[in-house]
C-alpha cells in the first residue's frame, strides 16, 4: 500500500503543523483552555479547516476522509482543545447525507464559511453506544411540530455549540429502530438545561435535558427511512478521524520519549545507551508504525460496501487505540515521575487515548461489530 502523500496533502500537513506550533504550543494550554471557543474556533474556519468536511456544492472544499484524517493527526499530534472531529467533522458528515435539502445548504454553508459550531447529541446513559433505541422522545403535534423529551450525555463541545443536532424516536412511528430521526435545533432554547464540565483529558462536553422543547417541523433532518444509515456512515468517518489523532499522539510521543532518553542520565551515561530501553523504544516504533498501517486500511476502505467498511472501521479503533494506550504508556513509565505531572505534556497524550478509546464505542462494542454480533 502507497503510503505516500500527494503534494496538496503535504502542503495541508505542513501548514497544519507549523500553526499548531506557532499557535498551540503546550506552555499555553491552561490559557487556551479558559478561553471562549468562538476564536480558535474562527481560526481553523479561516485555516479551511472545517470546510474540508463539506462538499463544494455546499461551499467547502469537498475533501475526503484522507485530508480530514491529515488534519486530526496533526491535531492529535500538538493536543489541540478544539473539538474539530466532534462539531466539524460529524455534523458535516451527518447534515451532507441527511434529506432535509435546506437544512442542508444552509447549516453546511455556516459551518464552512460562517464558523458555525454544531455539536451532535446522541448518546445517552445506559445506551452502550446503541444508536438504534434513544429513549429521547419527539411528539409529533398536530400541526406537524414536535416537542422533544429527554437527555444526553458527554456532548463534545456542546457547551460553546450554536446548534445541535439530536436523536430521537418519534411516537408517531412507534419504538424501535423504526422510530430513530436527527433533528437540527439551536442550542439555546427554551427548556433545554445544560451541565458543561472537562474530562480527564480537558476535552469540553455537556450533558442536556430537553423538557417539552418546542421545535418546528423542519427541524426533522432525516426520519426512519435513513437516520440510522446516516449517523453510521458518519460516525465511521469521525471514528477514523479520532484514530489519525491517536497516530498523532503517538508520533509526537515517541520524538518526546527519544529525545529525553538521550539528554536524561544514569550512572554516567544517557538512558539511550541502556539496551532494554533501545528495545522498549524499538516496540514503540513498531506498534506506531502497525498503527499507521492499520489506518490506511482503514481509509482505503472507507468507499467499501457497508459491512466491509464497517470491519475495517472497527479493526482500525480496536487496534490503534490499543496501540495508542502501550506506546504512550510506555512513554510514561520510561520518563519516571515527570512523565505523570501536569507540567510535562506526555501525560496528557495517554489522558487523551484513555478517552479517546471510549469515543463511538469503546474496544469491547468494536470487537463486536467486527464479529457481526
Amino acid at each position: 500500500m502507497d503510503f505516500r502523500l500527494s503534494m496538496e496533502q503535504e502542503m495541508l500537513r505542513d501548514s497544519a503543523r507549523r500553526y499548531i506550533s506557532a499557535e498551540q504550543l503546550f506552555e499555553n494550554r491552561h490559557k487556551r483552555l479558559a478561553e471562549p471557543l468562538q476564536e480558535s474556533w474562527r481560526q481553523l474556519a479561516d485555516l479551511g479547516w472545517l470546510a474540508l468536511a463539506v462538499p463544494e456544492v455546499w461551499g467547502g472544499l469537498g475533501s475526503g476522509v484522507e485530508d480530514l484524517a491529515i488534519v486530526a493527526e496533526e491535531m492529535g499530534r500538538g493536543l489541540c482543545v478544539e473539538p474539530f472531529i466532534g462539531c466539524a467533522v460529524l455534523p458535516a458528515g451527518i447534515l451532507s447525507r441527511c434529506s432535509n435539502a435546506a437544512a442542508k445548504e444552509l447549516e453546511l454553508a455556516g459551518i464552512a464559511g460562517e464558523a458555525a459550531c454544531i455539536a451532535v447529541a446522541l448518546y445517552e446513559k445506559g445506551s452502550r453506544y446503541d444508536l438504534r433505541f434513544p429513549v429521547t422522545l419527539a411528539r409529533r403535534m398536530g400541526d406537524g411540530s414536535y416537542r422533544l423529551s429527554g437527555s444526553k450525555i458527554l456532548v463534545s463541545g456542546g457547551a460553546d455549540a450554536d446548534k445541535l443536532i439530536v436523536s430521537a424516536r418519534i411516537e408517531q412511528n412507534g419504538s424501535g429502530q423504526d422510530g430513530l430521526a436527527l433533528f437540527l435545533l439551536d442550542a439555546r432554547l427554551a427548556g433545554i438545561q445544560q451541565h458543561a464540565y472537562r474530562t480527564i483529558d480537558d476535552g469540553s462536553v455537556a450533558d442536556f435535558t430537553f423538557e417539552d422543547v418546542a421545535l418546528p417541523a423542519d427541524a426533522l433532518l432525516e426520519g426512519s427511512e435513513g437516520a440510522l444509515a446516516c449517523l453510521e456512515d458518519a460516525i465511521d468517518e469521525a471514528i477514523l478521524c479520532l484514530c489519525a489523532d491517536a497516530l498523532g499522539g503517538m508520533e509526537k510521543v515517541m520524538e518526546l520519549t527519544c529525545e529525553y532518553l538521550k539528554i536524561r542520565t544514569q550512572f554516567g551515561r544517557p538512558l539511550a545507551d541502556f539496551q532494554a530501553l533501545q528495545h522498549s523504544m524499538a516496540e514503540m516504533f513498531i506498534e506506531t508504525s502497525d498503527a499507521r498501517s492499520m489506518l490506511h486500511r482503514a481509509i482505503a476502505s472507507f468507499s467499501a460496501p457497508g459491512d466491509e467498511r464497517r470491519k475495517a472501521v472497527s479493526a482500525c479503533k480496536v487496534k490503534l487505540m490499543e496501540s495508542a494506550k502501550s506506546v504512550a504508556g510506555t512513554a510514561v513509565h520510561l520518563h519516571g515521575g515527570i512523565g505523570v505531572t501536569g507540567e510535562y505534556p506526555v501525560g496528557h497524550y495517554l489522558r487523551r487515548v484513555i478517552v479517546s478509546e471510549r469515543i463511538f464505542g469503546d474496544n469491547a462494542y468494536h470487537m463486536e461489530r467486527f464479529l457481526g454480533k
